[in-house]
């Protein structure tokens, strides 16, 4: 399970980012972050991932404080965080096999990394993730070869390569067609059932969250407004979650 406690943030002198974020997220279900442009998603994402600093508060993966971890403990964390990005972050001229592949290096030692020395067994292993996301038959084909929606599917088997605990997802299907949308989101959330995953996965398409997630985290101005379960989220709770800063200075967090 993934604790985030009392997570605060600041850039700058004014900015106050994230104002003392509580939420959980289960394995075994994908939850959403939502809320307008700027509320801090992102922020909360990165956060996770220690790939920018927060000022205070726990984040706790299986009872294990990231925030607290040296570099090389925050290495390891990491093995076992996939990260899945809205522009894929593949490495366009290589193909699909070896984007996949490259979800181990983290795993790997430095010399057998840089020389792309990958194991029959973990080669294998490859093939059988980008069948599971439907696109075997493009393993030896270059990822600048194929659709948005292909590429982000090699992401997603990418990020199943590191064996992960749990998977982020900043904004996976901003830059997709309603079908690819429709593939990825489908393939997210058998992931989170199958694998007993923890799939947290910031969107600005209410009606995606509202379809495909079980629970629902909803930031306005860097506050937690909303936590709770996809089916409790009605018109009165979205016009909370998105009003306009002068619109309420009460900040309502309905915890489970």
């Amino acid at each position: 399970m993934l604790k985030v406690i009392q997570l605060d943030k600041t850039y700058g002198s004014n900015k106050h980012s994230l104002k003392a974020v509580n939420f959980t997220a289960k394995p075994g279900e994908v939850t959403a972050i939502i809320g307008p442009s700027g509320a801090g998603k992102t922020t909360i994402l990165r956060s996770i991932n220690q790939l920018i600093r927060d000022d205070s508060g726990q984040i706790l993966l299986d009872d294990t404080d990231i925030r607290q971890a040296n570099k090389a403990e925050l290495r390891k964390v990491r093995h076992h965080i996939g990260m899945i990005f809205q522009n894929y972050n593949l490495i366009s001229p290589l193909t699909a096999l070896e984007n996949v592949l490259h979800g181990r290096l983290g795993a790997k030692a430095t010399v057998a990394g840089m020389l792309g020395l990958y194991s029959s067994a973990e080669k294998q292993e490859a093939l059988q993730l980008l069948d599971e996301v439907g696109l075997k038959e493009y393993a030896y084909q270059r990822c600048d070869q194929l659709s948005g929606g292909q590429q982000q599917r090699v992401g997603i088997a990418r990020a199943l390569m590191q064996h992960p605990k749990m998977i982020l997802c900043d904004e996976p299907i901003a830059s997709l067609d309603p079908k690819s949308t429709t593939i990825v989101m489908d393939i997210l959330r058998r992931l989170a059932k199958e694998k007993q995953l923890i799939i947290l996965i910031n969107l600005h398409q209410v009606d995606i969250a509202m379809a495909y997630t079980d629970h629902i985290v909803g930031i306005n101005s860097g506050a937690i407004v909303f936590e709770g379960a996809t089916n409790e989220v009605d018109d009165a709770v979205l016009q909370h979650i998105y009003r306009q800063p002068d619109q309420s200075t009460a900040v309502a967090a309905n915890e489970n």
